[in-house]
């Protein structure tokens, strides 16, 4: 057997040996760690490295053999060779060198050509890191089998590559760099089945690869939390304070993104924050961000409430009661804008506010925080009152607001109104229940000189220095209220219906392509017809196609018409009261039926009866 066969058989034995444990992943990765391996150590697989031959007299240097192992078969034949031609020194010494370095050339061709199959064979290699990803995909799926299958294969191709190459330092370096790989891909599998489950205030908010991607964006969070928040508090996210980690099995459990964590942290709704409370007396009366805040409000809501009249003076102003100002933890949905907590101070309101139970705090103890009664303390869905509380716990702590009053005192020259007075005055020109609008009021106009006191804009007390100015004299409403008897036949206003044992046949409105100006009662003939309501006849006759025809005239430019009578038992001019039989149901006319045609009419226009009358 030549030494190329010999060295070829070696190199695909130990590449048969090999694939069988690896996958092709595994195989690519240990190749790619092999082949650096060898070109660190400037070495040759399967054989020994040779010299450059040097020629000295006659001579060619003979190859020095760096690991016999294996390839000391392939050295055997110039050995032989050498021990042949040593037997016949006579004529054999040129046969010899031309002999030597025909093989030396041979194995310098054969080293080429296995160095350009060992980059073609390593061309398809990935990076290890890679490789050791993807063995990572594979253990996810299957941690327990694969993972433990992943090391007996490794573990076993280790081996067999260092038993094949078991007394030359590569095998030795190759099961090194396997071993480590070994090594390094369990430390990063493991490393991958952790995750960090981090939490605000101990409510749990998702997980995460590694802690850096929450306590990097914790600023960035607390910022656009702040900018979003209508009261503009502001809001702290303290890593291992407020925000705490732990790290947890992550198989099964998704993880979050920066952007993810940010979004959740800025849209909580049960954030805690340190704030300031308004108490006017011991109650209440609105909550701002900070003690900065609470001094404006309490300056800008003493001044609005102290404005002046004009052309007068203010000469002082202060609250009726105390207002005092203290710090309380509450959820950062309850901190008032200042805008919010200036309306609320200003008129009044009610007031829901949001906190947390800490340790040693009751319902009773909330409540005088608070300045409410006990059973204004409310669960956190605001619907029924607690009776016990214990930390950790969310309520909601109900709270009435009434306006903060302030007394002011002002002092100049006042344009002010004089206001009119409305008298009523009895006559008897007009019925029991009529009233008729004898003078329009109208406010006077004088200047006041002095000091007033207001006390919520209510003058409490007024001192002048000098006479009243009369610009305007003011001139009360007069209204007259009648008081005579008013007689049967007066309009009352109000209207009844017509007719009694009826049946509605045709409504107001459009019919047959024409305007139906009243409503039609089916009766049988000589049915009582009765006056809707008080007043004169001003029609009792055959008139066209209404037939026999009786009008009423109530005043004020109501008349109420009864159309196709078969008797009419009144006379134009005839005064009649309201309900007076006046005639009798009949078919005159233009009529296909005994009925009454009943008809309201205000200043000419005919009016739907259903808006007088309730059939």
């Amino acid at each position: 057997m030549t030494v190329n066969e010999t060295e070829d058989k070696t190199l695909n034995t130990e590449i048969e040996e090999v694939q069988p444990a690896l996958d092709d992943a595994q195989i690519r990765a240990a190749a790619l760690a092999y082949a650096k391996f060898l070109r660190d150590n400037d070495l040759v697989p399967g054989e020994a490295a040779y010299a450059e031959p040097a020629e000295t007299g006659d001579e060619v240097a003979e190859p020095v053999a760096e690991a016999p192992s294996e390839e000391a078969p392939a050295e055997e034949e110039p050995k032989a060779e050498e021990e042949t031609d040593q037997k016949n020194k006579g004529g054999g010494k040129k046969k010899r060198k031309a002999k030597k370095a025909a093989d030396l050339k041979k194995i310098q061709e054969r080293e080429k050509a296995k160095a350009k199959d060992r980059e073609k064979f390593l061309e398809g290699g990935k990076d290890p890191l890679a490789s050791v990803m993807n063995l990572h995909d594979k253990v996810q799926d299957s941690i327990d089998n694969t993972l433990s299958k992943l090391g007996k294969d490794i573990i076993r191709g280790a081996h067999r590559i260092g038993s094949s190459y078991n007394n030359t330092r590569r095998g030795i370096g190759i099961a090194i760099l396997v071993t480590g790989l070994l090594a390094a891909g369990i430390l990063i599998v493991f490393d991958m089945f952790t995750v960090y489950e981090y939490a605000y205030n101990g409510k749990v908010l998702g997980y995460v690869k590694n802690q850096e991607e929450v306590t990097d964006i914790l600023d960035v969070a607390a910022r656009q939390l702040t900018y979003n928040s209508s009261t503009e508090a502001d809001v702290k996210f303290v890593a291992n304070q407020n925000v705490t980690f732990n790290p947890v099995d992550g198989r099964g459990k998704s993880t979050d993104d920066s952007d993810t964590v940010v979004n959740k942290l800025i849209y909580m709704t049960d954030i805690e924050t340190e704030a300031y409370a308004v108490y006017d007396g011991d109650k209440v009366v609105a909550v701002v961000k900070d003690q900065n805040d609470a001094d404006t409000l309490l300056l800008r809501t003493k001044a609005d409430l102290s404005v002046p009249d004009k052309g007068m003076e203010l000469i002082s102003s202060e609250f009726t009661n105390e207002l005092s100002v203290k710090p309380v933890n509450v959820l950062l949905g309850s901190v008032q804008s200042n805008a919010a907590a200036q309306e609320q101070m200003t008129n009044g309101g009610t007031m829901n506010t949001y906190h947390i139970v800490e340790n040693g705090e009751t319902v009773h103890s909330l409540a005088s925080d608070f300045g409410v009664e006990d059973f204004e303390v409310y669960d956190e869905s605001n619907n029924e009152p607690v009776t016990e509380v214990e930390a950790g716990d969310r309520v909601c702590i109900r709270c009435n607001v009434s306006p903060v009053a302030v007394k002011m005192v002002e002092q100049g020259r006042l344009k002010e109104v004089i206001e009119y007075e409305t008298i009523k005055k009895e006559t008897d020109e007009y019925y029991k229940g009529d009233s008729h609008l004898e003078q329009e009021g109208q406010n006077g106009v004088q200047i006041f000189e002095g000091v007033i006191t207001k006390i919520s804009g209510e003058v409490t007390d007024r001192k002048e220095t000098a006479e009243p100015e009369i610009i305007r004299e003011k001139k009360d409403k007069i209204i007259l209220v009648g008081t005579a008897e008013r007689p049967k036949t007066a309009a009352t206003g109000t209207f009844i219906m017509p007719i009694e044992h009826y049946v509605v046949t045709s409504e107001w409105g459009g019919r047959w392509g024409r305007m139906h100006e009243g409503m039609d009662f089916g009766a049988g003939t000589g049915t009582p017809i009765y006056a809707s309501d008080g007043g004169k006849v001003i029609k009792a006759n055959y008139w066209s196609g209404h037939g026999l025809c009786v009008e009423i005239d109530h005043g004020n430019g109501v008349i109420t018409r009864y159309s196709h009578c078969s008797a009419v038992h009144v006379s134009i001019g005839d005064l009649v009261y309201q309900g007076q039989h006046i005639a009798n149901v009949g078919n005159t006319g233009h009529s296909f039926g005994s009925h009454l045609h009943f008809e309201v009419r205000v200043n000419g226009v005919s009016q739907n009866p259903r808006n007088y009358v309730n059939p």
